[in-house]
C-alpha cells in the first residue's frame, strides 16, 4: 500500500508533464485555434489537445508502464523485492518529441497518433537493446558511460523538471506570463521552502537525514494542509478551482461523488484512450525521420540508469544478481509496454529500497503491488482531480532542484577541473538547446577527457598471486606467530595480492572490477581469500568514474564474495593519484574487518599478517619480548641479568631448532654497547668490522647514494652480519634515534677466534645470515610477481 501511494504521488506530477503545457487540455480555457508562431526565433506552442482530459491520459500512461514493468520484473528478475517504475527522467524527451510532431502535423489527433507511435517505438528499441546486451552477456558495455557525462545530464534534467513544475503549477509556459501567476507559484515556493528547512533541521552531524521518509510524508501532507489553508483563509474550494489552484476535472467521473459514477471510471471510453490513439494511416513519416536524433538520445539515456540501479540495490539488499539477466528482464518489460505505445520503465532504486526495508519480499507481495497499481489505473485520475496543483508543482520543483544540486553542487570536488567543466557545459547546453545537443556535448566532453588523460596500459590488472611466499619486514615475530602465518589453513595463503597498472578511467573500470572479482572467484570453493590486497603503486591516474568504481568494488567484495578485509595500497605518501580523496572513504577498518589503506605493500602485508594472527590469537600481537620490555622508563630498574636474558630470548628467535645452551654460548662472544640519540654506528662504504644485535632503543638505516631511502630497525634485529661474514663494506649508514640504545656487538677479531675454536657457534651466525638474506629476498617489494628471486 505504501509503494502504491508513492506511485500515485509520483504519477500525478509526472503524468501531467508528458505533454507541453502549451498543448492545452480541452477542459481548460485554452484557445481553440491551432496556430504556431515564431517568437525570438523559437517555436511557441499554443493549441488544444485533441482528446479530453489530457492530464488523465498522462497519469494512465505512467501507471500502465509501471504496471507492465512490475509484472515483468516479478517473474523475470532475480530480485525478490524490486519495484518497477515508469522512467520519469525521460520526460524532457517526451516533450521534445511533442514539439517535433506538432510542427509537422499541428495539434490534432494525427499528431497524437504519431507521438504515441514514437513513444512505443522508443520503448521497443530500448527493450531490444536491453535484451540483446543481456542475452549476449555484454552488460559491461553500459559501464562505458563516463560518470561526469551522466552527472551533467542529471543537472540539466533537474533544471527541466523544476521548470516543468512551475509550468504545471501556473498552467502556462515559462516566461513573462508567470508574473500574473505569482499567487499560484508562491504557494509552491512556500511548501518547497518548508521542506528544505525541515530537511536541514533533521540532519545529523554527518549531514545525513535522520528521517528518510520525511519527503514522501511531507508530499502526502501537502493536500490536506492546502485544504486547511484555504478554509482558514475563507476561500471556498469552488473559488480556488476557478482561480486555477486545482487541476481541471481529469475524468468524466470527476466531481461526481456517487458510487455509480465512481465505478463508471472502469468502463469509461476515455480510460482506454492510450490503446486507441495510434492510427498507422495518419503517422507522419517526416516527423518520424526528424525525431530519429531525439529517439537515439532517448535510447542512450534510458540505458544509463540500469547499470547504476542494479548493482546499488544488489549491495543494499545483500543479493548477488547477474546484471545480464536483469538486462534481459528490462528488455522484456520495455518491449511489451512498447507494443502498446507505452513509455519506458526500469527498476527504481529508491522505491525498491523503501519496499525492501518495509518488509516487502516474494512474488505474491510484488503481484499485490501490481494489482493495487492497476486499480489506480482506473480511479487514479479521479483521485487526482482533488489534488491541488501545488502538490504536483512542489514535488516536481523539489525533484528538479535535488537533481540540479546532485549534478553541479554535490559533484564539486569529486571530479577534476576538466570533468567538472564538462558537467556545467552539459547542464547549460541541455537547459538552452535540449537533450540531443546535451548528449552531443557529453560525447565531446567524454572524448576530450579521454584524449587528455593519457592511457598507458589497456589492461588495468598487472597480475595477482597469493602471499604464501611473500614476506614483510616484520621478521622478528614470535615462533607461535610464524606458525600461524606459515599454516596452510590460517596463514599467508589466505591473502590475495592484486597489482594494478596504468590509468584507471571510465573506459576500463568495468574490466578492472570484473578482473578483480574473477581472480578471487577463481580460487577453489571453500578456499576464497580471507584478505585481499589491491596495490595501486603502478597506477598513474584515476578518474572520478574509476574512483567511484573502486568504492563499489570494496562493497561488492565484502557483501558478495565474503572478503573480510580489503587493503588498498596507493604506493605514495600523497595517496591515490586522483582528484578525489578516496582514502578517507576506504579507510574504515575496525578490528581487522572492512577496508584499510596502507602507504606501501610492506605495511599492507604487515597489517594483513596481524589480521591473520588476530583471528587465531590476538595475544600474539602483544609481544613483550619484541615490544616494550626495555622501554626507556624501565632501563634504570632492570638488572643486567634481566637484560641478558632478554637478549638471549631475542637471539633464540633467530635460531629455530637450536638449543638454548648453544644460543647462550653464542651470545657469550658479544660485548655490550650503549649509544645516544644522534650517534652514528657506521657509515656507508666503511669496512664491516662487527655485527650487532639491537636489544633496546631505535635505529634507522639510510642509503646515502641511492635516493636516500631509509629503513627502520626494530628491536631484535641483527645488523652487519652479512658484511662481517663476507668481509665486504657497509651497504648503508646507521643512525641512533634514541638515548640509551643498547646493542650487543660481535667484533671481527672475536669472529675470527670463533671460527677457529667454536665451529658450532660460528655455524649459528652463518644460519642467521642465510635466514636474513632469505627473508629479504622474499620481501614483498622484491618478490611481487617475480619468481627468479627464489632459490630453486
Amino acid at each position: 500500500a505504501l509503494v502504491t501511494l508513492f506511485h500515485l504521488m509520483v504519477g500525478i506530477p509526472f503524468g501531467v508533464s508528458y505533454f507541453p503545457v502549451g498543448w492545452k487540455s480541452s477542459t481548460s480555457t485554452a484557445a481553440n485555434d491551432i496556430s504556431a508562431s515564431e517568437d525570438e526565433g523559437g517555436f511557441v506552442m499554443d493549441g488544444t489537445f485533441p482528446l479530453p482530459h489530457k492530464e488523465a491520459l498522462g497519469i494512465r500512461m505512467f501507471l500502465f508502464s509501471t504496471i507492465i514493468g512490475q509484472l515483468t520484473m516479478t517473474y523475470a528478475s532475480n530480485f525478490r523485492n524490486c519495484i518497477a517504475l515508469q522512467m520519469v527522467e525521460n520526460v524532457p524527451f517526451c516533450q521534445s518529441l511533442s514539439y517535433i510532431v506538432i510542427q509537422h502535423q499541428g495539434y490534432g489527433r494525427e499528431a497524437l497518433s504519431t507521438l504515441f507511435f514514437l513513444f512505443g517505438t522508443a520503448s521497443v528499441i530500448v527493450g531490444g537493446v536491453f535484451y540483446t546486451l543481456g542475452r549476449l552477456e555484454l552488460g559491461k558495455v553500459l559501464y562505458f558511460f563516463p560518470a561526469h557525462v551522466l552527472v551533467g545530464c542529471i543537472g540539466g534534467i533537474g533544471v527541466f523538471i523544476a521548470r516543468t513544475g512551475l509550468e504545471v503549477t501556473a498552467n502556462a509556459s515559462f516566461g513573462l506570463d508567470f508574473v500574473e501567476k505569482m499567487p499560484l507559484l508562491l504557494v509552491v515556493f512556500g511548501f518547497e521552502a518548508g521542506l528544505r528547512l525541515l530537511d536541514h533541521l533533521t540532519k545529523d552531524s554527518t549531514g545525513t537525514s535522520r528521517y528518510p521518509l520525511l519527503s514522501p510524508i511531507y508530499f502526502c501532507l501537502i493536500t490536506p494542509l492546502f485544504y486547511l489553508g484555504i478554509r482558514a483563509c475563507g476561500i471556498s474550494v469552488e473559488n480556488a478551482f476557478s482561480e486555477g489552484y486545482f487541476f481541471p476535472p481529469l475524468d468524466d467521473s470527476s466531481g461526481d461523488n456517487s458510487v455509480a459514477s465512481f465505478l463508471s471510471s472502469f468502463w469509461s471510453a476515455n480510460t482506454w484512450d492510450i490503446f486507441r490513439v495510434v492510427d498507422f494511416s495518419t503517422i507522419s513519416r517526416a516527423a518520424v525521420i526528424e525525431s530519429i536524433p531525439t529517439m537515439v538520445a532517448l535510447v542512450l539515456f534510458s540505458l544509463i540508469h540500469v547499470p547504476i540501479n542494479i548493482p546499488a540495490f544488489a549491495v543494499s539488499s545483500d543479493v548477488d544478481v547477474e546484471i545480464n539477466a536483469e538486462l534481459v528482464a528490462h528488455g522484456y518489460s520495455n518491449g511489451i509496454v512498447g507494443l502498446f505505445g507505452g513509455l519506458q520503465n526500469y527498476m527504481a532504486y529508491t522505491q525498491s529500497i523503501i519496499y525492501y526495508k518495509s518488509g516487502g519480499n516474494g512474488r505474491a507481495s510484488s503481484l499485490a503491488v501490481a494489482g493495487l497499481t492497476s486499480v489506480l489505473f482506473f480511479i487514479g485520475p479521479s483521485v487526482a482531480s482533488y489534488m491541488p496543483r501545488c502538490m504536483a508543482g512542489t514535488l516536481l520543483l523539489h525533484c528538479g532542484i535535488d537533481l540540479f544540486l546532485e549534478g553541479v553542487y554535490d559533484s564539486y570536488g569529486k571530479y577534476d577541473y576538466l570533468e567538472y567543466g564538462g558537467i556545467w557545459a552539459i547542464t547549460c547546453v541541455m537547459t538552452m538547446f535540449g537533450m540531443e545537443a546535451a548528449l552531443l556535448m557529453g560525447a565531446v566532453s567524454a572524448l576530450l577527457t579521454y584524449a587528455i588523460q593519457s592511457v598507458t596500459y589497456l589492461s588495468p590488472v598487472r597480475g595477482s598471486m597469493t602471499a604464501a611466499t611473500l614476506r614483510s619486514s616484520e621478521w622478528n615475530r614470535s615462533p607461535e606467530a610464524f606458525d600461524v602465518l606459515d599454516s596452510d589453513v590460517t596463514g599467508r595463503v589466505k591473502i590475495e595480492v592484486i597489482q594494478l597498472q596504468g590509468h584507471l578511467f571510465f573506459g576500463n573500470i568495468s574490466l578492472f572490477g570484473e578482473s578483480v572479482k574473477k581472480i578471487i572467484q577463481s580460487n577453489p570453493a571453500g578456499q576464497l581469500p580471507f584478505i585481499v590486497i589491491i596495490d595501486f603503486t603502478l597506477v598513474l591516474g584515476i578518474d572520478s568514474s574509476a574512483a567511484q568504481a573502486i568504492i563499489k568494488l570494496r562493497d561488492q567484495l565484502s557483501h558478495q564474495l565474503g572478503t573480510k578485509l580489503v587493503i588498498f595500497v596507493p604506493g605514495s605518501v600523497a595517496g591515490f593519484p586522483c582528484e578525489i580523496n578516496i582514502s578517507e572513504q576506504l579507510n574504515t577498518a575496525r578490528d581487522f574487518s572492512g577496508s584499510y589503506v596502507c602507504e606501501d605493500l610492506d605495511q599492507a602485508l604487515i597489517y594483513a599478517e596481524d589480521a591473520l594472527i588476530a583471528t587465531v590469537n590476538k595475544n600474539l600481537l602483544y609481544d613483550s619480548i619484541k615490544g616494550s620490555f626495555l622501554s626507556n622508563d624501565q632501563k634504570d630498574i632492570i638488572s643486567m641479568d634481566d637484560e641478558k636474558s632478554h637478549a638471549i630470548e631475542l637471539l633464540f628467535r633467530k635460531c629455530p631448532g637450536e638449543s638454548r645452551q648453544v644460543v647462550e654460548q653464542f651470545l657469550s662472544y658479544f660485548t655490550r654497547e650503549t649509544y645516544n640519540k644522534g650517534d652514528v654506528l657506521w657509515k656507508q662504504g666503511t669496512k664491516s668490522d662487527s655485527a650487532k644485535l639491537l636489544v633496546s632503543g631505535d635505529l634507522i638505516s639510510k642509503l646515502e647514494y641511492e635516493a636516500e631511502t631509509t629503513e627502520t630497525i626494530s628491536i631484535g634485529s641483527m645488523i652487519g652480519e652479512s658484511g662481517l661474514v663476507q668481509a665486504t663494506n657497509r651497504n648503508s649508514t646507521v643512525y641512533v634515534l634514541a638515548d640509551n640504545t643498547v646493542l650487543y656487538s660481535l667484533s671481527s677479531e672475536t669472529w675470527e677466534i670463533m671460527k677457529k675454536n667454536d665451529l658450532q657457534s660460528a655455524q649459528l651466525l652463518y644460519s642467521i645470515v642465510v635466514r636474513y638474506l632469505t627473508l629479504r629476498v622474499q620481501h614483498v617489494s622484491n618478490r611481487i610477481f617475480e619468481t627468479r628471486c627464489l632459490p630453486i
